[in-house]
């Protein structure tokens, strides 16, 4: 992963030092953290990706599970408990990775709605017998409205076309949860997420790895990105810690007003990269806080842009709005498969096409993009993927979360809880326990 700001970021590289001081004695936690065992802190997560034995289960496992006829998994979870896996298998998969002929697909169920089921139910219920499928149910605190209803609909769905359908249910939440609890009294299979683990950071758990492994993605090579990026994000060396960079850049710019975080991403293919994010920032920063007496409202409001599909719906707002935005651009150009003929079907209405591949286009519509930032003055940094392979994905997934880190630190926020989200469970609770 490439990361470049100079220049284009608008931020002198002095106004760094004050923040990087700041930051020093949290740096030096982190690293201490990264290199124990145990989950026994808030940053824990970034003990996962050298977790060995956490690794050889999630293989053992996803070899026992995997029978040699599947076809679908089926992820019930939602938030923290789909968002990471469903950005990089869609990452690797890509966007219209259901008419793809790789198998076994994903497919992740997260809203309560009849339609996704029933789409869901459709693929199902066209397939042989139960070994084709197998439905990995996510709830890190095992009573998730959205991802309990969906199960049981589900279950009720497959023993009904298959038959007892136990051995095709996999659990994955905290160990003494309710689920937990469920799970153990029927011999189902089960594994436990670290309770210090929240879950927008748990892509590095089972979480994220049993789904992928069985998916067929490299996870030994995801959790290598991941290593490599906590070394970096928790180095001294500025040109190497890319994490607490950009750390510092959002800060500053949320500092002088730029308050709304955009993600512009060249490739549907990113979008849930975009989404896992968003919450990341989201749940992380947006808190309540008390200041002198009274209550502060923090937080960095996250969007996400594709490219070049929100080039023709917001790049007005981005270019003549206000200057409330703060930009980060992401691309991995490696394709070169598709190319326009030499000979055009419509000719004359787009000059200097002929023979160009589809990504040649695309990137001179990114150069278009800088251009325009910079003509407008408006801030931006550069993320290159570089191949959005497992590794590179690994890499960038641990360095939003180690920069989160950094940013809460930097906001005086507790980046670990979520207390508002409890808000409408409390309601969505006492309004399901009235009669029918």
């Amino acid at each position: 992963m490439k990361f470049q700001y100079k220049h284009s970021s608008l931020i002198e590289e002095t106004q760094f030092d004050p923040l990087k001081q700041q930051l020093e004695p949290y740096r030096k936690n982190l690293q201490r953290i990264s290199q124990t065992k145990g989950y026994h802190e808030p940053e824990s997560s970034i003990q996962l990706p050298n977790d060995i034995s956490l690794l050889e289960k999630i293989e053992q496992t996803s070899k026992r599970l995997h029978s040699p006829t599947l076809q679908y998994v089926i992820v019930i979870g939602i938030g923290g408990s789909n968002l990471g896996g469903q950005a990089v298998y869609e990452t690797i998969a890509g966007s219209m990775n259901l008419l793809a002929d790789r198998l076994p697909k994903l497919i992740f169920l997260d809203t309560v709605t009849d339609e996704k089921m029933t789409a869901v139910t459709r693929v199902l219920e066209r397939l042989v017998t139960k070994e084709d499928f197998l439905i990995v149910t996510i709830s890190k605190s095992g009573t998730t409205t959205e991802t309990i209803v969906n199960t049981e609909v589900l279950w009720a769905f497959v023993e009904e076309h298959f038959g007892s359908c136990e051995d095709r249910f996999v659990f994955i939440t905290d160990e003494g949860s309710k689920l937990w609890e469920v799970a153990q009294s029927k011999k189902m299979e089960c594994l436990s997420v670290p309770k210090q683990v929240g879950g927008r950071f748990s892509i590095f758990s089972a979480v994220g790895l049993l789904p992928l492994h069985l998916a067929g993605i490299e996870v030994k090579e995801l959790v290598a990105g991941a290593k490599q990026a906590i070394v970096d994000g928790t180095s001294e060396d500025l040109s190497k810690n890319n994490a607490l960079v950009s750390a510092c850049l959002t800060y500053l710019h949320h500092q002088e007003g730029r308050s709304i975080h955009n993600t512009f991403l060249f490739s549907p293919k990113f979008e849930a990269l975009g989404k896992w994010y968003r919450q990341l920032m989201g749940e992380s920063l947006g808190k309540e806080t008390n200041g002198e007496g009274q209550i502060v409202h923090a937080g960095i409001t996250p969007i996400v842009s594709i490219g070049s599909t929100d080039l023709h719906s917001m790049a007005q707002l981005y270019w003549g709005g206000p200057d409330n935005i703060y930009t980060n651009l992401l691309y991995s150009f490696t394709g070169d498969v598709h190319k326009i003929p030499q000979y055009l079907a419509l000719p004359g209405l787009v000059n200097d096409i002929q023979g160009s591949s589809l990504e040649s286009v695309m990137k001179a519509l990114y150069g278009g993009v800088k251009a325009a930032y910079e003509k407008k003055g408006r801030p931006y940094v550069q993320i290159d993927l570089e191949q959005a392979d497992p590794y590179e994905l690994g890499y960038y997934l641990q360095f939003r979360m180690i920069e989160i880190m950094y940013l809460a630190q930097l906001m005086n926020l507790n980046a670990f809880d979520q207390p508002a989200v409890e808000l409408y469970k409390e309601v969505t609770r006492s309004l399901l326990h009235k009669p029918l």
